[in-house]
């Protein structure tokens, strides 16, 4: 597999480049991107400056007194009252300094760094299924819209890093128990890197990461009915860890630190992206309230759009195009997988946890994504994290439906 490992990250910088050009010269009026650069400029001219200032701001929660420290000599903060972006131009400060405050240069670092969690993620798969390296490379490291928006100076490219990492280490503890001791430290990062800039990817990683955990165990039980015994013993006990992890980690989760602060934010969210100032690049599934019954009757739709939109029909412009191109082959392959063979499809699915881990996590982020997002713009780069889990459970999928027909049919004619 390694054989992929310099066309992989060749690739992941030729998406941050084209990221840069894209901003830079197509859409000109500027973006994240360049806002996190240039924030992240304001903070190194802060640390010329003054050092002393510059400490309290980057190590510190911004305040009233570290807004004032930024005059015209060093230029004012874009993203000087939303912490989760900030933390990204935390991050980046390292990185201007490194690259002497070059945007292009920095992001190619960056492209590098997401590079890292994204390979630890491809390893995690082929060490399932050492055959289906090939598959796992074109769904892992070069699908095109991960590339793009996944590479360079943006959120995107820090959590993709971090789901990368906080799978890799979950892996290593929980399942292989190796390295438990440098694993449960960068599993501790990468999780709270999750949580500093984009909380919600950590909430579906983690239950999904306990599923993972708990069916593994289940699945080393032999005796069918000792396993009937255990599962509401280990769902019980999955439960209660998930709900722990969340009571730990919600004073730092803002506005997704209880379910009704969730289901709000979701509502706000959808309404704002409504607005005519994002120039009609928008979709629309229905109004809902913000309660458990008003989201999940918009399980479906939302769903669906979350994981197969733009169409190629609703595409307005070159980017969204490209969007529609790969949404279109994904739904294709997933028609592909789930009505040749539904039920060997399923039956796979059914039993192999890191399969359920996958498409869980992938259908449920695609979900709450579509749920909080009515503009393509930010739907196609918000799901960003979750492609590489769907594709590859997909590939998972078929490989093993066709291994059980396989096999039934050996069985058969013996």
């Amino acid at each position: 597999m390694y054989k992929y490992f310099m066309a992989g990250l060749f690739s992941k910088i030729a998406g941050a480049i084209g990221l840069c050009l894209i901003y830079v010269y197509y859409y000109k009026a500027g973006g994240d991107t360049l806002n996190y650069n240039d924030d992240s400029s304001a903070l190194l001219k802060l640390f010329y400056h003054s050092p002393s200032d510059f400490f309290k701001v980057w190590l510190l929660p911004l305040s009233q007194e570290t807004r004032s420290y930024f005059l015209s000599e060093t230029d004012y903060l874009v993203y000087s009252r939303d912490s989760n972006a900030f933390m990204v131009d935390r991050l980046l400060v390292p990185l201007k300094f490194l690259t002497f405050d070059s945007y292009l240069l920095s992001s190619v670092l960056m492209a590098g760094i997401s590079f890292t969690g994204v390979w630890k993620l491809y390893t995690v798969f082929c060490d399932y299924y050492p055959g289906l390296y090939k598959h796992f490379a074109v769904t892992v490291l070069f699908v095109p819209s991960v590339l793009f928006w996944g590479s360079g100076i943006l959120k995107d490219s820090w959590t993709l890093a971090a789901a990368g990492w906080f799978c890799y280490s979950f892996y290593n503890v929980f399942i292989k128990k190796i390295s438990i001791l440098v694993s449960s430290i960068t599993l501790a990062i990468a999780a709270a890197l999750l949580i500093l800039i984009k909380p919600y990817i950590f909430l579906g990683l983690f239950p999904g990461a306990v599923l993972w955990m708990s069916w593994t165990r289940l699945n080393k039980i032999k005796s069918k009915f000792l396993r009937v015994l255990a599962a509401p013993i280990v769902f019980v006990v999955g439960t209660g860890l998930g709900g722990l992890v969340w009571s730990l980690t919600s004073p730092n989760l803002g506005e997704y630190s209880s379910v009704e602060h969730i289901l709000n934010k979701a509502v706000t969210s959808y309404n704002d992206l409504q607005q005519d100032y994002y120039q009609g690049n928008s979709f629309d599934i229905g109004s809902f309230d913000p309660s458990i019954g008003g989201v999940f009757s918009k399980f479906p739709i939302a769903s669906a759009t979350g994981l197969f939109r733009p169409f190629l029909w609703e595409s307005r412009n070159v980017v969204m195009l490209a969007s529609g191109i790969e949404n279109t082959i994904m739904l294709i392959f997933v028609l592909y997988v789930f009505i040749r063979k539904p039920r060997l499809a399923i039956s796979s699915m059914l039993s192999n946890p890191l399969i359920l881990f996958c498409l869980i996590f992938a259908v449920f982020f695609a979900f709450s994504v579509a749920l909080s997002t009515s503009n393509f713009g930010a739907l196609v780069r918000l799901r960003i994290p979750m492609i590489p889990f769907f594709l590859s459970g997909l590939v998972m999928v078929e490989y093993s439906a066709h291994t059980q027909k396989t096999l039934a049919g050996k069985k058969i004619k013996y």
